[in-house]
């Protein structure tokens, strides 16, 4: 009885190994999105991806650090900049910018994802972050790069500083689009020019994902559009996760493709009750492949869906007092955090009259695990009772001892 009580037991704890929120930490993302109903060879693995909370939490790693080519999700940086300059003031999104024959020429390079630019036309920065976003429009990346500074070597410049300031230690930007500069031709930054594509990591923008939501929730908007209009002509979203689309993902609101000869990127976003999590997929092969773009889409959707499945946001300890290890503690306020949805792996631990969730986790530099201030309470009304209660056990006991021996002598 006690051998099968036993084998049962280590059944029992095998199923829950195997459900734990890390299950898929060495699985690599075709397998990860065979598990989500998808039949994708191993060749579509990409050069890198990663997952991470808004948070900044870690949940998936797979080759974050290898270097690979952010073709146009290198326009996020652009973006950012762009959004940061009209926090500033420097510049409005009513702005109007008038098209040159320069930036019509532009427009018409071949080999170029863009959208028509038309001599004497005038288009607003809202406008043209429509065409940055949707279209993934370079023409449009470097009119706004030079709306923000006026020259493209200079914007380019600022674009590598934000990246060291964010922590993208292993980004190198050549261009505000991301194109190589082979194809943006004299239009390449004068500066850069010598250089050709972009170089970037998994890991890099996702950082840079979470940066420009967390800084400039504005950018949602434009991602999320799935169409818009300008001058009788429609722009459509190149992320087809977007809801209604052809690889649709629930809750997904952006960020941006990316496609080169290196290969198809995304960054997604996706929330799911006030859950937010951000998935780069980088470099999916073979290219030029329709089989490839849509791999792109449902590998990054495998993982969004993965981190979703796993973990929630919660309230995990409310305001007031709690009985944690025995001890009982007025908790200051509310704990929310990232949590496991199976609750017996994570914990509640104090330290320092700092309580927070304790499970093994990892964070982006810089980023950390919520806690509340939680305070030690001795109740002494309760310390007395206990106290008196215990007085009155040894008053009890010794008068029947001394009552047994009096009456045996």
């Amino acid at each position: 009885m006690k051998r099968i009580l036993s084998i049962i037991i280590s059944v029992l704890f095998l199923g829950s190994v195997l459900m734990t929120p890390d299950v898929h930490a060495q699985q690599t993302p075709v397998e990860i999105s065979k598990h989500y109903h998808q039949t994708l060879d191993k060749q579509y693995n990409p050069k890198g991806a990663y997952v991470i909370t808004q948070q900044g939490q870690i949940l998936y790693n797979y080759q974050g650090d290898h270097s690979i080519d952010p073709a146009s999700t290198t326009k996020l940086m652009t973006a950012y900049l762009v959004l940061e300059a009209a926090s500033q003031g420097k510049i409005h999104y009513s702005d109007s910018i008038k098209i040159t024959p320069r930036y019509e020429q532009l427009a018409q390079l071949p080999n170029l994802t863009t959208f028509p630019l038309k001599n004497k036309q005038t288009y607003t920065v809202d406008q043209l972050l429509k065409q940055a976003m949707l279209e993934s429009s370079n023409a449009a990346t470097i009119v706004l790069a030079e709306k923000v500074d006026g020259d493209v070597s200079r914007f380019t410049d600022k674009m590598n500083a934000k990246a060291k300031d964010l922590g993208m230690i292993h980004t190198h930007f050549t261009n505000p689009s991301g194109a190589n500069n082979r194809l943006i031709q004299q239009f390449a930054p004068k500066k850069y020019a010598s250089e050709t594509a972009s170089k970037s990591t998994a890991k890099d923008m996702a950082i840079l994902s979470r940066a420009i939501i967390k800084k400039y929730p504005k950018i949602l908007h434009y991602s999320s559009l799935r169409t818009d209009s300008q001058y009788g002509k429609t722009l459509t979203n190149t992320n087809l996760s977007l809801p209604n689309s052809v690889d649709a993902c629930k809750g997904v609101q952006g960020l941006k493709t990316g496609t080169s000869e290196n290969g198809y990127n995304l960054a997604l976003t996706a929330e799911r009750n006030h859950l937010r999590i951000d998935t780069t997929v980088m470099n999916v092969q073979p290219y030029p492949s329709e089989v490839s773009k849509h791999a792109r889409q449902k590998i990054a959707n495998a993982l969004t869906e993965d981190a979703f499945k796993h973990y929630e946001y919660r309230k995990v300890i409310g305001k007031g007092e709690h009985e944690i290890d025995g001890k009982t503690y007025e908790v200051k306020q509310d704990l929310y955090d990232v949590v496991p949805k199976d609750k017996h792996q994570y914990k509640l631990k104090i330290t320092n009259d700092k309580l927070q969730v304790d499970y093994p986790r990892q964070f982006l530099k810089g980023a950390h695990a919520p806690s509340v201030k939680a305070q030690h309470v001795i109740h002494w009304g309760r310390h007395l009772l206990g106290f008196a209660v215990m007085v009155s056990v040894v008053l009890l006991i010794s008068a029947i001892i001394y009552i047994v021996v009096k009456r045996r002598n």
